[in-house]
């Protein structure tokens, strides 16, 4: 299941290394996550932008990523309130070591966000002039009786 959590470069944009990131607002599970992943040594973790899963209210999403895997992703209405939520989806896997105290809400995503499409929109109607049995409806009834039998 490991690598069914990577995904392809043409879902992500921008990344920063998570002990060089500078947010504009630190929240305690991204603080805690700076910790923990230093002292877990590892080094190569990193916020990545993703350009899937968006919305107009939440322009942001971010997944964590340690090793080349994506451990969770968040939405929001700013970077830093993404990559927050991302965190918190992060802990939520290593809730069993005693991180039980970051909350997830709906923008905290344990599974890799999609495009939310809008449902396909109806087929047009046929073309004036054809007759009803090719637009695939029944023929109409001629209004003459049945023949004689």
């Amino acid at each position: 299941n490991g690598g069914a959590a990577k995904k392809a470069k043409s879902d992500t944009a921008e990344s920063f290394l998570v002990k060089k990131y500078r947010a504009d607002k630190i929240t305690v599970a991204m603080e805690a996550f700076v910790k923990y992943t230093k002292s877990h040594r590892m080094l190569d973790a990193q916020y990545v932008r993703w350009t899937r899963g968006v919305t107009p209210e939440k322009p942001h999403v971010f997944s964590t990523r340690v090793g080349g895997t994506d451990l969770g992703w968040g939405r929001g209405s700013t970077r830093d309130a993404a990559i927050d939520c991302s965190v918190r989806a992060a802990f939520s896997l290593v809730g069993a070591h005693g991180y039980r105290n970051f909350p997830l809400d709906d923008d905290c995503l344990m599974e890799a966000p999609e495009d939310n499409l809008p449902a396909p929109p109806p087929p047009p109607p046929p073309p004036p002039g054809l007759p009803p049995s090719f637009a695939g409806l029944p023929p109409p009834p001629t209004g003459l009786p049945p023949p004689p039998q």
